[in-house]
């Protein structure tokens, strides 16, 4: 499984993913900090990878290109969460789930629970 980390998340959140197994990217690794949400949509449809964000921009299943079939994972923690504590919430959620359980789906993580539920268009 892959993974795409936006800009918004963690610095320390890609490594500690990779730690896990799976294949990551941070977009500010790949040239697109600071790109407009369809270039990190493309970057995301092309590694087939799901995406960890906390943009509401990327947070819409409505507004994904046909194309995009991996996923969301949206962060909806208060502002002030530490970045150890929203590494952590992300980490339990990829210890705790079946990866299939994660593909084609929307992944809210809130202070309390994670909720997925998969995108039929």
């Amino acid at each position: 499984m892959n993974f795409l980390v936006d800009e918004n998340m963690p610095r320390s959140l890609a490594s500690q993913i990779a730690a896990l197994g799976f294949s990551v990217q941070d977009v500010r690794d790949i040239g697109l900090r600071g790109h407009p949400d369809t270039e990190v949509m493309e970057a995301a449809i092309s590694a087939d990878a799901i995406i960890i964000t906390r943009d509401r921009g990327l947070a819409d299943p409505k507004s994904w290109p046909e194309a995009f079939t991996a996923g969301v994972i949206f962060i909806n923690l208060p502002d002030d969460t530490s970045a150890g504590a929203v590494n952590a919430k992300i980490l339990e959620l990829l210890a705790n789930r079946l990866p299939v359980s994660l593909l084609g789906a929307f992944t809210t993580i809130e202070s309390r629970r994670a909720l997925s539920r998969r995108f039929r268009r």
